[in-house]
């Protein structure tokens, strides 16, 4: 399995691709550590707005929609507070009174896109973004839809 994609794989095909271009504009050749803080800067503005603002973000080139999806948990998908269970030897769930018995979670939404082998790439948050969002949710600051 090929390992993930990262910023710098994107600057080399942007590199390669605008040294293929004649004529292009001085300022679109930018070194990587200008690209770098583009793309760090731009991932911050999405990542914010959908944690603050309940926003969905639609991808380019039709690959999906990125958002926060809320699920009713069932008695199937509770989780197991395994904290609580070792402290007792009795398996606890954790209820989300917080939230209403809801869960959340990020959610990339592919289905009605059409792409080549889309089964096969997958989405994670960064471990900040999880953070945000469960302190958002303790807070009660943003609703977000199903």
């Amino acid at each position: 399995m090929k390992k993930s994609k990262t910023i710098k794989d994107a600057y080399k095909d942007y590199a390669a691709e605008n040294n293929a271009v004649k004529g292009i504009d001085k300022h679109f050749n930018i070194d990587y550590r200008t690209y770098k803080k583009v793309c760090l800067a731009f991932n911050k503005k999405v990542s914010d707005e959908i944690l603050t603002s309940a926003f969905e973000f639609k991808m380019p080139s039709t690959i999906g929609r990125i958002r926060i999806k809320k699920l009713k948990a069932s008695k199937t998908q509770r989780r197991v507070d395994w904290d609580t269970t070792k402290k007792n030897n009795v398996k606890v769930y954790h209820l989300n009174f917080h939230t209403d018995e809801n869960y959340y979670k990020w959610f990339w939404h592919k289905q009605k896109h059409i792409f080549k082998n889309k089964s096969a790439y997958s989405f994670t948050p960064t471990r900040n973004n999880k953070r945000t969002l469960a302190k958002l949710l303790k807070e009660n600051k943003v609703e977000f839809f199903n």
